[in-house]
């Protein structure tokens, strides 16, 4: 993915610097939910499939770096690699910094305002002899989701905890219709 990104990028190398600008733009109004503020097919009449090509992968870079949380001298790194010129890449730069927490709050928004699970960690206890139990029923989990959801009375991430313990057939259950959840996702991912 990271090398198809980059020979899309090395497209912008082709388009005069108020084309450009006028394509980031977009890119970052898109994103921040807003009306794109120019036509796109009207930017680079001679080839549109390139202009195209090139603004899909500026709308997944400046996703990517956000959600990864890249900081300036990486974004730097990486539009060299795409061999960016100079007031390119400080036009990039400063289009991010401007739409970061922007961008940042609508990316973690996706998906009706749910909480997204960011980390989870989980233990194994097993009961050897009990005073409710005769005889031991297999190992148990516990397991613990870190979730994060947009706070909108702090303007911030919110960060929850959810914590739960299962026995082995339990878990399985989850496992399968967590895979089964991912096939489906994939299979529709291949569709479109």
């Amino acid at each position: 993915m990271r090398e198809k990104l980059k020979k899309s990028l090395v497209l912008a190398n082709n388009l005069a610097d108020a084309t450009y600008k006028k394509l980031l733009e977009n890119c970052f109004v898109t994103l921040t939910g807003f009306p794109e503020p120019h036509n796109i097919s009207t930017l680079y009449n001679s080839k549109p499939d390139q202009i195209n090509e090139l603004y899909a992968a500026l709308l997944a870079l400046t996703a990517n770096l956000i959600q990864t949380g890249q900081n300036k001298v990486n974004t730097s790194q990486f539009l060299n690699e795409c061999h960016f010129s100079a007031s390119k890449t400080a036009l990039f730069l400063d289009f991010y910094e401007k739409n970061r927490c922007e961008i940042e709050v609508n990316l973690i928004n996706i998906g009706n305002h749910l909480p997204h699970v960011t980390d989870i960690t989980w233990k194994i206890d097993y009961i050897i002899k009990s005073s409710y139990l005769d005889s031991s029923q297999g190992p148990l989990f516990r397991i613990g989701l870190q979730t994060e959801k947009y706070d909108c009375e702090n303007e911030g991430k919110k960060i929850d905890f959810i914590q739960f313990t299962c026995d082995s057939q339990e878990l399985q259950d989850l496992v399968n219709k967590l895979k089964d959840a991912v096939r489906h996702c994939q299979r529709i991912g291949s569709e479109h």
